[in-house]
């Protein structure tokens, strides 16, 4: 199971989150979310259904459903991936990720689209990776920057929004 703790500037309350994948199969699982939020006391949680599609081609393509116990609704979801490495050894690379989640319910959809440019550094210093992302999310027009360090992410955006993240 994978956990973290996060913080952002906007919410302004740190969360605990955790999420578990159980596969059926080599490219079918079935996938949980789980959020605490520390100062407020509420759970929510995600629970996903999904299907990979063309392994061989996209570093990822999945399509399922959703249900948010947030919103309180099933959602479909069809989401890609492909990395494009620059160098021969991977370290440098171009990520371009897209999606696009329908509503049943109320018959609307949301897409999303972000091109990444990710430099990983294996041992910075003794015993710590490193990872700079240089992104632009496409629909808001908004460029953002990701720093990594092995159980440590920041990320930030020109709007002056900025999270914490912590891995446990």
């Amino acid at each position: 199971m994978e956990t973290c703790l996060r913080y952002s500037r906007q919410q302004k309350q740190l969360c605990i989150h955790a999420k578990e994948e159980f596969f059926i199969d080599s490219n079918f699982f079935f996938q949980i979310h789980g959020k605490l939020n520390t100062h407020t006391g509420a759970a929510s949680g995600i629970a996903k259904l999904k299907r990979r599609f063309y392994p061989e081609i996209f570093t990822s393509l999945d399509a399922g459903v959703k249900y948010d116990t947030e919103m309180s609704e099933f959602t479909c979801d069809l989401q890609g991936k492909k990395t494009i490495p620059i160098t021969d050894n991977g370290l440098l690379s171009v990520d371009m990720k897209g999606g696009y989640n329908f509503n049943p319910g109320s018959q609307k959809g949301k897409q999303r689209g972000l091109v990444e440019l990710t430099y990983r550094i294996f041992n910075f210093s003794e015993d710590q990776d490193v990872r700079l992302k240089i992104g632009y999310n496409l629909l808001e027009k908004k460029p953002y920057l990701q720093i990594r360090e092995n159980n440590w992410t920041v990320n930030a955006d020109i709007n002056g929004g900025w999270n914490v993240k912590y891995d446990l």
